[in-house]
């Protein structure tokens, strides 16, 4: 009994050692990195950020002094780094529909090279990247989405745009300068000249409104000229802001519908909870 005993507590110790010894982050075998940014000031200190989120969903930080963290310049080691147990904290998890279309703009931005032009100077610099794992080789491949402070870079696909922005929405621990000495990121333009018709005067046109089904097809839907008036406003003065995902869907939709009053059409506008549907994707509408 006693040996018995002892072996437990032997065993109790070790897991404790253990536990103790393995730092919070990612272990072997952990998820892969699909999105991350990371900040670097090499001129007035030596402060580095780095963010990530994994395949699954994962949301990871680690910010610190470069002499202690030595963040590595090479895809592969910075990739080997953020899978490294106790390099980066788990700050929070992504719901599944976040990720589906965090996922469809991750599979469809343009990859537009990495030539950065120099911009400022001992700023530090903010890269951001796709890495896709789809290579008929198997090895990652990377996208960059945009690089602010001493190196300037901008992606102009609306994929690349969104994710760019994303990053620096959801961490805001990660220095960037968007906007001043980096990205623009996506211009707003209104609603018509988005679609191409912006020349189409809708102020006196009838509104008509239709609901898609995936089996039914369109089906016409009852609306008050109130109703009928605010989708007329929503059109007519609606911005589209940037892409929210690169996703398609075959129901659930809401059709705007406008005519002359001799019943000649003039345009449609298609739009899912609230999302300008397109056939690349769905774009926010303010």
């Amino acid at each position: 009994m006693k040996q018995t005993i002892s072996r437990v507590l032997a065993a109790a110790l070790c897991l404790a050692l253990t536990l103790a010894l393995c730092p919070a982050g990612f272990a072997a075998g952990a998820p892969r990195p699909i999105l991350y940014t990371y900040y670097r000031q090499a001129g007035w200190g030596d402060r580095v950020q780095v963010a990530c989120v994994d395949e699954d969903g994962g949301l990871w930080l680690a910010v610190g002094c470069d002499s202690e963290m030595r963040w590595p310049w090479s895809l592969e080691e910075q990739l080997a780094w953020m899978q490294t147990a106790g390099n980066l904290e788990k700050v929070g998890e992504l719901t599944s529909g976040a990720l589906f279309d965090l996922n469809s703009l991750v599979l469809s931005a343009e990859d537009c090279g990495e030539k950065t032009v120099p911009c400022a100077c001992d700023a530090g610099t903010e890269y951001s990247y796709i890495v896709r794992y789809d290579r008929e080789d198997g090895a990652p491949e990377r996208v960059l989405l945009g690089a602010s402070g001493d190196d300037l870079f901008e992606n102009f696909d609306p994929n690349a745009q969104a994710l760019y922005r994303w990053l620096r929405e959801t961490f805001p621990q990660v220095t960037s300068y968007a906007g001043l000495m980096g990205p623009v990121g996506f211009t707003p333009i209104s609603l018509l000249a988005f679609c191409g018709k912006a020349d189409v005067d809708l102020s006196g046109a009838e509104v008509t409104a239709f609901s898609i089904d995936c089996e039914a097809g369109p089906i016409e839907l009852e609306i008050t000229e109130d109703e009928k008036e605010a989708a007329r406003a929503r059109v007519m003065y609606g911005t589209v802001t940037g892409k929210a995902n690169a996703t398609t869907v075959t129901g659930g939709t809401v059709v705007i519908s406008f005519r002359e009053a001799d019943g000649r059409f003039l345009c449609s506008f298609e739009f899912y909870r609230g999302l300008l549907v397109r056939q690349d994707g769905m774009y926010y509408v303010e």
